[in-house]
């Protein structure tokens, strides 16, 4: 047992950094959360009966997994992926609103080329409405000298997401990562969660308050789908993965070569699978050839390369066995003219 591994405990701490795929193509990503959390729900059906009423069986179905996201920063992006739109960029009308302009002989100046009539605040809190030439306005039938705040329409070059009535929120695949630490050493890895597909709600609110900042939410829900594998079942939600933060021999009970038996033709190759048994609540896990060895029996019949690709030789039987640590395994090579 290695003693630096025992009482070890791994915490995941903070919030989770997120990437958000439509069509396989990067919509958004979000480093800067306040909240980033998945809850899986199901419901239940009680079976009562029998004297008191006793509980006799409990029937859990429809299994649920939503999540909540809470960015503090504002991008536009996530606004397009709540209400299921794009962002387009170019000239459109936006507004100037109480600008101050000094009024010199009845005479002032804006910032910008109005698009319309100006509406002016006069200096005793009375409105009207002027019509600018290019970006000068003549206010001298009310002001001589002072300032007056302008409000007006004016053309710039801007980004536009539209909240329309008939789009519905973005579909695709949802990546957390958070980080994974210890008690003995911190930060040892990364715990990703991915939803491979993952539905908005669409619901946001947009907040201003004089004394916050506006945080903007991509809840949804994940929608089942058929799994990468045929283990995975027919129906996922995510598949939730920890790995180290260095690459590091993978614990094993003993490990499976396949096929058991190789068959070749002269100058065919094949590659060797490596799966590592763990028991317990472990499914077998497929190890990376570049840490195993191979070695053949007889390399006048078969050879067998690092990376696991067996080559027939000539014709003829022997072995490859294959070492992953203090595991081993045979394959047994028959080789056939071609």
């Amino acid at each position: 047992m290695d003693k630096s591994k025992s009482n070890v405990k791994s915490f995941l701490v903070s919030t989770a950094d997120f990437a958000f795929y439509v069509n396989d193509m990067l919509a958004c990503t979000g480093t800067a959360n306040l909240n980033t959390s998945l809850e899986v729900s199901m419901q239940e059906q009680a079976i009562n009966g029998g004297k008191y009423n006793q509980l006799q069986y409990s029937f859990l179905y429809q299994r649920e997994l939503s999540a909540t996201l809470e960015a503090a920063n504002w991008d536009l992006k996530y606004i397009a992926a709540n209400v299921g739109s794009t962002i387009t960029e170019g000239l459109t009308d936006v507004y100037k609103i109480e600008e101050c302009v000094d009024i010199v002989n009845g005479i002032g100046k804006v910032a910008s080329t109005p698009v319309g009539n100006v509406a002016v605040m006069l200096p005793d809190g009375n409105l009207i409405e002027v019509t600018p030439t290019g970006s000068t306005i003549d206010v001298s039938k009310n002001v001589k000298d002072g300032m007056v705040k302008a409000t007006y329409r004016y053309n710039t070059i801007a980004r536009t997401v539209t909240i329309d009535a008939d789009t519905t929120p973005s579909l695709g695949k949802l990546v957390l990562d958070a980080d994974r630490h210890d008690n003995k050493l911190g930060k040892v890895g990364s715990v990703q969660i991915i939803v491979p597909s993952y539905q908005l709600t669409g619901n946001f609110s947009i907040s201003f308050s004089a004394d916050g900042v506006t945080s903007t939410n991509l809840d949804g829900k994940a929608l089942a789908v058929a799994g990468d594998k045929c283990t995975d079942g027919s129906a996922i939600y995510a598949y939730i993965k920890e790995f180290d933060m260095t690459k590091s021999a993978t614990s094993v009970t003993d490990i499976a070569a396949t096929p058991a038996v190789m068959n070749l033709t002269v100058n065919e190759e094949k590659t060797i699978s490596v799966k590592g048994l763990k028991g317990g609540m472990y499914a077998p896990v497929e190890l990376d050839n570049a840490d195993c060895k191979f070695a053949t029996e007889a390399a006048g019949t078969a050879t067998v390369e690092t990376t696991g690709v067996v080559r027939g030789v000539t014709a003829g039987e022997t072995y490859v066995t294959v070492t992953y640590g203090e595991h081993t395994d045979v394959v047994k090579v028959k080789v056939t003219e071609a």
